[in-house]
């Protein structure tokens, strides 16, 4: 009997196949991929007419993922701290109402550089930037009649759409036009652009808003492809994070995304207006539905897709040969579902739709598809979820040839009464269950891996290599310290081994002193300050020293000391110990005081220290607090020294070192500010 032949999807952590609204989780298993949703998990829902009115206003990421937003019904710019809350507006003052530098009207595309702020200043039919770190004026350019929508690409060049004419216009560094860009030619594929976006390769991305389409273009604005949406889709705001890229649809209300130029689905939680899209380093989605200084924050990875699907093949089962068998192992949560759909052909060109048959249950039998000569198979795995908190787990796909038959181990009679093939098909599913075992044997190679191993196993393999691994620690990091765990285990011991254990385990890195780097030694002439770079031992240096009686023949007195019963002299391995005992085998553990605040951190500092320290040596823990404190640590001359008056004239002042230009009206030439420094105005 030929020997049975088997078809993976799965090879380790590579999947064969196209892989739509799925991922790939970081120990090879395949779930329904993770996309950005509201916090809390809720459906934001705004209530408008389908289609809506296509509008562009601004929102982009700044430094430290703080916000600005362009509140253009109230002519300012917005910016938010996400980290600490606090929000600001621009311009700080009432400007008069014509076009002066740094004042607003109508305010839309907003774009954000390394140096500062790009605005589309449409009421003033200028492009203005406001430069780090005080957002004050520095360039305007009136190169555009009506400037909506803008983005910066790597080389800090500015591509604005143009709402007059409907170009897209290249902005050089300093507000020129690049008449070398391709887009603005008279045979440009752009008719009426809308919005536009960078993606991390280079390629830029603009909506049509006349032929409804996204149009991707090269960084030198030549066309490459389009977007292929949704039939009768209407693309309007944009947004581009490495591979991927979300677009606002108004004829649906829904934010599409896309990967690799192939369309995902829609984004979960969302169905209303969109007037700007942003994306943060990390990855969350901010989203903005009018024209006012209102926007909604998406967590990246907060949600799973409600579908995904895999396609695969052609498989081949060999010459006169044909697959006999598929199966599934998979975790199916509550709510959720796996189908597996098999199309059996004669040749490897794709199948009709019609060949495509759901199989009835996660472990089949081909037979009843095949007609007895169909050679090559295709596969198409769909996974869905109720829920987007949760999400199928699929481990493996697997296609076999026909295998040995368990009939032939029954007596002839079973075979000859087998009339219907009842008892053939199941012996066959049977012979899957023994497979089970044969695939767990298969993939103990895997337990070995950590970068492969399951999830509930990585504290199991770390035991191998007696690892205690961190509380604080995720899987990922896990799956990195066991890959580590030979250099580790090859540092232990040494003061930086200890000092990385500590931090592992409780994010603190402390700084270790061995106490001989702070040994103290009497040289004459040179260092011999007692108590400061000089101290006196516990006792002599070979424990003590007996009075020599022939001293006392010229001059009277011994040389030596002894006392009995409270010293003697010591063994020779000991020589020399009271020089250095004080100081040998000690270390001292030095860390911030605030950093150990928490509860249960100091005693976890000192478990993994007492862990981690070899057995014979000794330690201290030494916090490092502040020592001005007051109505704590204050007292004038002691702990606390009153600095000196600066004196600062006009002909020494040094702009921005010791003086600075005033921004209060108030001030005046010669004040001084609270830390000193001299303001001039």
């Amino acid at each position: 009997m030929p020997t049975t032949a088997h078809a993976l999807l799965r090879d380790r952590l590579h999947w064969r196949g196209e892989l739509r609204g799925l991922s790939i989780a970081r120990n090879g298993d395949l779930e329904l991929a993770r996309v950005p949703a509201p916090a809390g998990g809720k459906r934001i829902e705004i209530p408008v007419s389908y289609p809506y009115a296509r509008e562009v206003s601004g929102l982009a990421i700044g430094p430290s993922d703080s916000v600005f937003v362009a509140d253009t019904a109230h002519d300012r710019i917005g910016y938010i701290d996400t980290h600490c809350s606090t929000q600001s507006w621009l311009p700080a003052k009432t400007h008069p109402a014509h076009d002066t530098p740094g004042s607003l009207a109508a305010p839309r595309g907003l774009a954000v550089g390394p140096d500062g702020v790009w605005v589309a200043d449409h009421g003033h039919h200028r492009l203005q930037h406001l430069a780090f770190p005080r957002l004050e004026p520095n360039l305007s350019s009136n190169v555009l009649a009506s400037p909506t929508a803008i983005a910066l690409d790597a080389h800090g060049r500015l591509l604005a759409v143009d709402g007059a004419t409907g170009c897209l216009q290249r902005i050089l560094r300093d507000g020129t036009l690049d008449r070398a860009f391709a887009a603005t030619r008279q045979d440009r594929p752009l008719r009426a652009a809308h919005c536009a976006a960078v993606c991390e390769s280079g390629e830029i991305l603009v909506s049509d808003t006349h032929t409804n389409q996204v149009l991707v273009l090269d960084e030198d604005g030549r066309m490459l492809r389009t977007l292929d949406g949704p039939a009768g889709w209407l693309p309007g705001a944009l947004a581009a994070h490495g591979t991927l890229a979300y677009v606002a649809d108004a004829a649906s209300g829904a934010i599409l995304m896309f990967e690799g130029g192939t369309l995902q689905g829609t984004l979960e939680g969302w169905r209303g207006p969109v007037t700007a899209l942003a994306v943060s380093g990390n990855g969350d989605l901010y989203v903005k539905s009018g024209l006012d200084a209102r926007y909604v924050e998406f967590k990246a990875q907060a949600a799973h897709r409600g579908d995904g699907s895999l396609h695969a093949g052609p498989f081949d089962a060999g010459e006169d040969q044909v697959w006999e068998r598929a199966w599934i192992d998979a975790d199916v949560p509550a709510g959720g579902r796996v189908d597996l759909d098999v199309a059996l052909t004669r040749s490897p060109s794709l199948p009709d739709a019609g060949a495509w048959h759901t199989l009835p249950s996660s472990d089949a039998l081909l037979s009843q598809l095949s007609g007895g000569s169909e050679r090559f198979a295709w596969l198409r795995l769909r996974l869905h979820s109720a829920s987007a908190q949760t999400s199928p787990i699929v481990k493996q796909v697997r296609l076999a040839t026909a295998a040995e038959d368990y009939l032939d181990y029954l007596p002839l009679t079973y075979r000859r009464n087998d009339h219907d093939g009842f008892l053939s098909r199941w012996l066959k599913l049977l012979h899957g269950e023994f497979a089970r075992i044969e695939d767990a044997l298969d993939v103990l190679p895997r337990l070995a891996d950590p970068g492969l191993v399951p999830s509930e196993a990585i504290v199991w393999l770390a035991q191998w290599f007696a690892m205690e691994l961190p509380a604080i620690a995720d899987d990922a990091q896990r799956r990195t310290l066991i890959h580590r765990a030979l250099s580790l285990t090859a540092r232990r011991g040494t003061s930086a081994s200890i000092a990385q254990y500590v931090e592992m385990h409780t994010g603190i890195r402390p700084t270790i002193v061995e106490a001989f780097d702070q040994r103290r030694m009497w040289i004459l002439g040179v260092s011999s300050r007692l108590d400061f770079d000089t101290r006196l031992p516990s006792m002599e240096a070979m424990g003590m020293v007996v009075p020599d009686s022939a001293a006392g023949v010229c001059c009277p007195g011994p040389i030596g000391n002894a006392v009995v019963g409270a010293s003697g002299p010591l063994a020779a391995h000991q020589s020399g110990l009271p020089l250095f005992s004080h100081e040998a085998h000690r270390f001292c553990v030095v860390v911030d005081a605030y950093r150990v605040s928490g509860a249960g951190v100091m005693e976890e500092l000192n478990r993994i220290v007492e862990r981690e320290k070899p057995a014979h040596t000794d330690y201290r823990v030494e916090l490092v607090a502040p020592e001005l404190r007051i109505g704590w640590q204050a007292r004038i001359g002691i702990d606390t020294i009153v600095g000196e008056q600066p004196s600062i004239g006009l002909d020494g002042a040094r702009l921005d070192s010791d003086a600075l230009l005033a921004v209060d009206d108030a001030a005046r030439v010669g004040s001084t500010s609270l830390d000193g420094t001299l303001i001039l105005s």
